[in-house]
């Protein structure tokens, strides 16, 4: 109960935007803004399904795309794929969203809390 409650309350800031500050360029004052921060994996998805249907198709559909589960996370109903070579990580979200009995697919990401 307690994880579902951390669940329902982080996933939403997994979508939050990152926004880093501009810094001034040292000798000149011109006023350089930093690369943008990367803020989730190209080539891994964190995939929500069904508990009592939608496992048996995901993982057919993991197997097929050729995609690789590296973490099966038992007690949140979740799986973490990464993708095969040259497949780009947008296409695949929308891909696995398609699937029977898959809740929500995400980015994976690192969160830092303050």
């Amino acid at each position: 109960m307690i994880l579902t409650a951390i669940v329902g309350v982080i996933l939403p800031a997994l979508n939050a935007r990152i926004v880093r500050p501009i810094r001034l360029r040292p000798g000149n004052g011109q006023v350089m803004p930093e690369k943008p921060y990367k803020h989730h994996s190209d080539n891994t998805l964190i995939i929500f399904y069904d508990g009592k249907s939608g496992k048996k198709s995901l993982m057919k559909a993991v197997k097929q795309y050729g995609a690789t589960v590296i973490y099966d996370y038992k007690s949140i109903t979740s799986i973490a794929i990464k993708l095969p070579e040259g497949k780009n990580v947008d296409e695949a979200k929308a891909h696995f969203e398609k699937v029977k009995g898959v809740k929500q697919v995400d980015y994976d990401k690192i969160m830092q809390l303050m």
